[in-house]
C-alpha cells in the first residue's frame, strides 16, 4: 500500500506494539522525532527499527531536526556538535561535523537530517534563528549548505535545505505568529540562489511559514501556490515538505485538517504537523480518500519510482 503524503510524530518514545499499531493504522510518509523520543542508544535503534518495520508495505521514513548548536537533539545523549554561526565559511570544518553527525544518525537508524538551514542573515534577535544561520551572503550560505548536505550523504542520511523561499529578513519567529517579509521579488532574488544552485543535490526541501510580499499573497508560503511553483522552477526534483503546520504563523489559517488540505493542493509533497497521536489519527481519517490526499498520494507514489 502507498503510504500517505503525511509526516507525523509519536506519543511516547518507547518502541513496541503501541507505535507499530499508529503507523499501521495511519501508514504516513514519515515519522519526526524530538529530543523527548532520545532516551538512550539502543531505546532509539530499536524505535527507529520498529517504525521502518511497521509500514503497510511501505517503510517510513524516520527524520529528525539536527542541526547542531542551538538545534541538537542528540545532545540528549551527550553529543554536542558546533552550530552554523561558529564555522564562519569554512566548508570542510562544515562538511566533517555534518559526516559526523549523519554518521551517529544512520547509525540510530534515522533516514532523514531537516538541515542545512538556508536562510540568508543575519538572524535578527527573537526570530528563533540566532545562532542557526551561515553568513549574509548568498555565496557563502550555498557553499556552506552544499558542505553540509555532502556531509549527511556520505553517511548515507538524506539532509533538507530549509526554510524556502528564505526566513532571511523576519522579525518574528514563525513557532509563534506568521512573519510578513517585505521586498519585491528582485530584492528577494538572493534569497534564492542557495536553492538554484543545489536544486539537483537537495533530497529536500523544506518551505517556511511567512508571507511574502514578494510572491503576492497574504498566505503563509506553506499554503501559496506561486511559491511552489518557484521552487520547481529551480529545477528542484526531490520532495517538498511543509514545515510544521501546528505552528503559531498558522493559527489563524484555519484547522489542521484544513492546513494539510491546503498544503497539499498548494503544490506540497508532503504534509509535515507535530500533534497527538489521536489528532493525527482524525486528521487522516478526514483527508484519506479525498481528491487532494489521492493525488498527492499519486504524486508522490510517481516520484518514489512507483506507478
Amino acid at each position: 500500500m502507498n503510504p500517505l503524503p503525511f509526516w507525523v510524530t509519536l506519543d511516547d518514545w518507547r518502541p513496541g506494539r503501541g507505535v507499530a499499531s499508529f503507523v499501521e493504522a495511519l501508514n504516513p510518509y514519515g515519522v519526526i522525532l524530538f529530543a523527548r523520543h532520545l532516551v538512550e542508544v539502543n531505546q532509539i535503534k530499536e524505535l527507529c527499527q520498529c517504525l521502518h518495520e511497521s509500514g503497510n508495505g511501505w517503510t517510513p521514513i524516520v527524520a529528525v531536526d539536527q542541526e547542531g548548536g542551538r538545534v541538537s537533539r542528540v545532545s540528549t545523549l551527550g553529543f554536542n556538535f558546533p552550530g552554523a554561526s561558529t564555522f564562519r565559511g569554512d566548508v570542510e570544518g562544515i562538511e566533517s561535523v555534518a559526516f559526523e553527525m549523519g554518521d551517529l544518525l544512520a547509525e540510530l537508524g534515522f533516514d532523514v537530517d531537516f538541515a542545512p538551514v538556508a536562510d540568508l542573515g543575519p538572524a535578527i534577535p527573537g526570530t528563533g534563528l540566532e545562532e542557526r544561520l551561515y553568513g549574509e551572503e548568498e555565496s557563502v550560505v550555498t557553499s556552506a549548505c552544499a558542505a553540509f548536505l555532502r556531509g549527511l550523504a556520505r553517511a548515507g542520511v538524506a539532509g533538507c535545505l530549509k526554510h524556502f523561499p528564505g526566513l532571511g529578513g523576519s522579525s518574528v519567529d514563525s513557532h509563534r505568529s506568521l512573519p510578513r517579509i517585505e521586498g519585491s521579488a528582485e530584492e528577494r532574488a538572493a534569497h534564492l540562489i542557495p536553492y538554484n544552485e543545489l536544486a539537483a543535490f537537495a533530497p529536500y526541501v523544506m518551505v517556511s511559514h511567512a508571507s511574502y510580499e514578494a510572491y503576492g499573497d497574504d498566505e503563509p508560503a506553506t499554503l501559496n501556490p506561486a511559491v511552489y511553483e518557484i521552487l520547481r522552477e529551480t529545477g528542484f526534483k526531490g520532495l517538498a515538505v511543509t514545515d510544521d503546520l501546528s505552528m503559531g504563523a498558522l493559527s489563524e489559517s484555519g484547522s489542521l485538517t484544513e492546513l494539510v488540505g491546503s498544503s497539499l493542493r498548494a503544490g506540497a509533497d508532503v504534509a509535515l504537523w507535530v500533534s497527538k497521536e489521536g489528532e493525527s489519527l482524525e486528521t487522516a481519517d478526514e483527508l484519506s480518500g479525498t481528491p487532494v490526499v489521492v493525488e498527492a498520494a499519486a504524486r508522490l507514489c510517481q516520484s518514489m519510482g512507483g506507478g
